[in-house]
């Protein structure tokens, strides 16, 4: 079946980001002039999504709001003869149906993603976390559906790290299969160097298969009282379907973390050619 839906946790705290997301949702914060949610979004509708479940907590009416049409705002545009600025706040899901389930408390990924199970029914799935934005010539979330329709299985993005930032991340230890994609063997959360023989660290785009929500429920909450969705992966791993890993081309920018978020917002000025000539002329005089 052809991937149509995707479920978008963003019901974390933020803690990376106070004080601004004591009040401010982080999906909310603005690269340039689009919140970071938006560019998930259209990530997501790029790659063919038809249907978004966003997985929401506090300030949740933030988010909402964000998406729903504003006539009073356009109707002023209009009145003032600004009608250019329209398209950038209409049809903000860009086509895409949108779901918004309230997650009670920081549970963990996989108790998030376990709320959609009843609108994402009997098929496969994207995942796309909230705080984490891509650049590249083709879609991230469209490099990972490929591979899904290639192999027919769960297919985690992964990207290889320095063996020094392997306790940072979730990690994959797998057999290649070809250049960049792999057949996961084991998953493993934040693993010490030594506890792993892979520097493959799990990313922010999956494809997964709609049995993940039967591991999920049998999934018994870990550290802090979290459902890990690692548990599950690595229970699907010895299935027919089984879990693949690829190491896609498109470049990853953490919008959660501070540095990741400047970077995020460099890379993108560089791409809008307006900004971009005064903004290399900027940096290039800075006395550094």
């Amino acid at each position: 079946m052809r991937v149509r839906k995707a479920v978008i946790p963003i019901a974390g705290f933020a803690t990376r980001f106070l004080p601004a997301c004591k009040s401010v949702p982080k999906c909310m914060l603005t690269i340039l002039d689009k919140p970071i949610i938006q560019y998930i979004v259209d990530e997501a509708v790029e790659s063919g999504i038809e249907e978004i479940v966003m997985v929401i907590g506090r300030k949740k009416d933030v988010i909402q709001d964000y998406f729903r049409e504003d006539n009073e705002l356009i109707d002023f545009l209009t009145e003032r003869g600004k009608e250019k600025y329209i398209p950038q706040v209409s049809n903000l899901s860009r086509g895409a149906k949108l779901h918004f389930i309230e997650q009670s408390g920081a549970k963990g990924l996989g108790h998030a993603i376990y709320q959609a199970k009843d609108i994402i029914g009997h098929e496969p799935f994207a995942i796309l976390y909230g705080d984490v934005v891509f650049h590249g010539e083709k879609p991230c979330l469209k490099e990972i559906i490929e591979k899904h329709e290639q192999c027919g299985g769960s297919v985690i993005g992964v990207e290889k790290v320095d063996w020094k930032d392997v306790p940072k991340y979730g990690n994959v230890s797998a057999v290649q299969i070809s250049e960049g994609f792999y057949k996961a063997e084991k998953l493993q959360e934040k693993p010490q160097i030594e506890e792993t023989k892979s520097n493959l660290a799990i990313s922010d785009r999956h494809v997964l298969m709609p049995e993940i929500f039967d591991y999920l429920a049998d999934v018994k909450p870990g550290k802090g009282g979290e459902i890990q969705v690692t548990d599950a992966y690595n229970a699907m791993v010895n299935t027919k379907e089984g879990v693949y890993a690829y190491d896609y081309k498109s470049k990853r920018f953490d919008s959660g973390d501070k540095l990741g978020f400047v970077m995020a917002a460099v890379d993108e000025t560089l791409h809008r050619p307006e900004l971009r000539d005064s903004f290399v002329k900027f940096l290039k005089g800075l006395d550094i």
